[in-house]
């Protein structure tokens, strides 16, 4: 999310908020009817700005909410995409992002026996409300984890 910001010269301080908070509320509501939005009232009740509240609850389609920022459109692309990539790479003989290429990840992508929990839906559509190819956000996401290989138990 930091990394989209920079990319559209926006604040990363606050995407990065954004993708930190967006799921904390999933363990204790994990039913999408109440994902993010019971979430969105406990953010509501500390303080936290409606777009930082309207980014979160955007991210799941079935709320039903239009994504009109580059905030809500960028943690919708990224949510599923980057756990993908991740589940993509773990399986991969060295654990290295160097080893993932869009193809490789849009191969997986095309098994739907991998990453089942993975919607393939909201992965594509979610590049096309950023209006990039897919290829080049799957290669976007890549450069944007290889930082955080260390932190997320991958090889850069």
């Amino acid at each position: 999310m930091r990394a989209i910001a920079v990319q559209h010269g926006e604040d990363p301080d606050l995407f990065g908020l954004v993708g930190l908070l967006h799921d904390f509320d999933y363990e204790a509501y994990p039913e999408i009817g109440e994902h993010t939005i019971e979430g969105g009232r406990i953010l509501a009740a500390e303080g936290f700005p409606d777009r930082i509240i309207t980014a979160i609850r955007s991210h799941v389609t079935e709320n039903g909410l239009p994504r009109d920022t580059l905030l809500e459109k960028a943690i919708f692309a990224s949510d599923e995409l980057t756990g993908f990539v991740v589940a993509v790479t773990l399986v991969r003989p060295e654990k290295s992002l160097s080893e993932v290429t869009p193809r490789s990840v849009i191969k997986k992508l095309k098994d739907k026996g991998f990453a089942r929990g993975v919607n393939r839906a909201d992965v594509y559509a979610g590049v096309e409300g950023l209006g990039v190819p897919l290829e080049d956000f799957i290669t976007f996401i890549v450069d944007a984890l290889k930082p955080h290989a260390a932190a997320l138990g991958l090889n850069p």
